[in-house]
């Protein structure tokens, strides 16, 4: 009787741990399938994993279901070829031509909800000493989404603000102004890309500076000014003459803009040749498909912003 008494405690537990065991592979079999749905779909649920990935490793590259097209990267997670690119000719050059350099945090740099294209060949992507219609994900820039340079060159075509507009892409997902500044691991890269346009005979008319979502905290207020001042001197080191431009950008997932961030944005525009970008912070939640990255409204309403600081600054 003592043995068999002994013996059904053993019994149950065992079947409790079988139970608990089933449970288990039937949630993770679940977890799988919704998995690799999401990652069919590109849905909202894969977005959001795709965007802690780069907020814990921003060189990762980004996983592309199987039928969408796949794209090449550098050591820096930046995109160097991508199928179907329309290669064309070096463009004939003149004062009427717009150079920009386009760089920043994943906001610049092909994490938008829709692609867009040049509407005619006057808008073009450079990228390594050659040239190719402009068409979302940009060449040079993280991501393989879409952005709002392409549509901004559109615009200031339509406009008549420029004859020609080349964009040269270089922004990096969940990067800080430190990362890119003297001492950052993103710094040899930048003056690399600078000097060899400059060698390329190819000069920047236009910086356009999209970042600051990573520095809306303590320790990236303490070191934004710093950092972005020796951003800015490097692209003065290269080409002098270009106007730098600084976004208002601080907001990201549903927090709430940074006025001390801010402040600092708005007060770089006091030093010589830096002016004022558009202010992101007011495209709400509505226009961004994650609550951070914009959708393809939010990405007009940012390519809008850029065509008026840029068309205010020429006046």
């Amino acid at each position: 009787m003592i043995g068999q008494a002994s013996r059904r405690p053993r019994w149950r537990t065992l079947a409790r741990l079988a139970a608990v065991g089933a449970v288990c592979v039937a949630c993770l079999s679940i977890g799988l399938l919704i998995g690799m749905q999401s990652g069919r779909r590109a849905d909202d649920l894969f977005r959001f994993v795709q965007s802690v990935r780069h907020a814990v490793d921003p060189r990762a590259t980004l996983w592309t279901p199987p039928d969408e097209p796949r794209g090449s990267f550098n050591t820096f997670g930046q995109l160097v070829a991508y199928p179907d690119k329309r290669e064309v000719p070096r463009p004939a050059i003149t004062e009427r031509t717009m150079v920009a350099f386009v760089f920043g945090q994943s906001n610049a740099a092909n994490r938008g909800g829709e692609k867009f294209a040049a509407a005619s060949d006057a808008v073009l992507n450079y990228w390594d000493g050659r040239y190719f219609i402009a068409e979302d994900p940009l060449l040079g820039a993280s991501n393989l989404q879409g952005g709002p340079w392409t549509a901004m060159g559109n615009k200031l075509i339509a406009a008549k603000t420029f004859d020609m507009v080349i964009l040269e892409a270089a922004g990096i997902s969940a990067t800080t102004a430190r990362d890119w500044a003297t001492g950052g691991w993103l710094n040899p890269m930048l003056e690399q890309r600078l000097a060899d346009t400059k060698a390329a005979g190819l000069t920047v008319t236009h910086f356009l500076w999209h970042q600051g979502e990573d520095d809306a905290n303590a320790a990236g207020v303490a070191g934004y000014d710093a950092a972005m001042r020796t951003i800015i001197a490097l692209a003065r080191k290269y080409f002098p003459q270009a106007k730098f431009f600084v976004a208002q950008a601080s907001a990201c997932y549903r927090s709430p803009p940074d006025e001390r961030l801010r402040r600092i944005q708005r007060d770089l525009t006091r030093l010589p040749g830096v002016y004022a970008g558009p202010d992101t912070d007011q495209i709400g939640v509505a226009d961004r498909y994650d609550d951070c990255h914009l959708s393809g409204r939010g990405l007009e309403r940012h390519a809008d912003g850029w065509v008026a600081a840029v068309r205010q600054a020429a006046r």
